[in-house]
């Protein structure tokens, strides 16, 4: 979830810079940044990290805020390109570093953005009004990181073909048969019935005849010679 820390407004009586000085913002705003560190290592809190990021945006809003004469919070999100989880303000405007700087730590909701274990990044912002300076601190934590997820290369995918058989060769169509098989029924075999006799009409019977004189010849010389 994100959070966003507001300071309270801070402002402090103006201590005059004599006439003709001009103010080394970059140098003063190097200043609190040294300041806050110095608060957070006595503290046991690691220092913060100058963030460009917030630079920016520190400078911008105290160059508004002057403009305008007076000191007010700004929505903390504006300008933030960072991806971040949890943002802090502290706005202030003074005649030195040193006296605001002391009074932020003297202030519970200032001092508590100064020490938030939290924050990792700090930008300062400062612009002056005539002898007026006027603050913007800016205070940042980063969402965390997210561990890439590395998955392991997908091994090759070897695809083996095996060789495509051949198309088996069309079987000759088979000759289709139909077979009709019929009891085979023997012949009827017709008893024999016994033949119809056959009559042949009988010969008429000739008549007896007289022996011829040359065969009573014959038949007398036969006898005689038996004789």
């Amino acid at each position: 979830m994100r959070k966003l820390a507001l300071g309270l407004i801070l402002a402090l009586g103006v201590t005059l810079i004599p006439a003709g000085a001009q103010a080394d913002t970059v140098s003063d705003e190097a200043a609190f940044v040294a300041k806050i560190n110095d608060l957070r290592v006595s503290k046991g809190l690691p220092a913060l990290q100058v963030n460009d990021n917030l630079v920016a945006k520190a400078r911008a809003w105290a160059a508004t805020m002057a403009a305008a004469g007076r000191i007010w919070h700004s929505t903390l999100s504006d300008g933030i390109t960072a991806d971040w989880q949890k943002l802090g303000e502290n706005v202030g405007m003074g005649g030195s570093v040193d006296g605001l700087h002391a009074a932020f730590v003297a202030s519970p909701h200032h001092y508590e953005n100064l020490v938030d274990p939290d924050f990792s990044y700090v930008g300062i912002g400062i612009a002056m009004s005539g002898s007026t300076m006027f603050v913007s601190e800016e205070f940042m934590e980063l969402m965390p990181a997210r561990t890439p997820v590395i998955s392991a290369p997908a091994p090759p995918v070897t695809t083996t073909t095996a060789p495509k058989p051949p198309a088996p060769k069309p079987a000759p169509p088979k000759p289709v048969t139909t077979t009709t098989t019929a009891p085979v029924v023997p012949p009827a075999v017709t008893p024999a019935a016994d033949p119809a006799p056959v009559l042949t009409p009988a010969a008429p019977a000739d008549p007896p005849r007289d022996p011829s004189p040359l065969l009573v010849s014959v038949l007398e010389r036969l006898r005689d010679f038996d004789s």
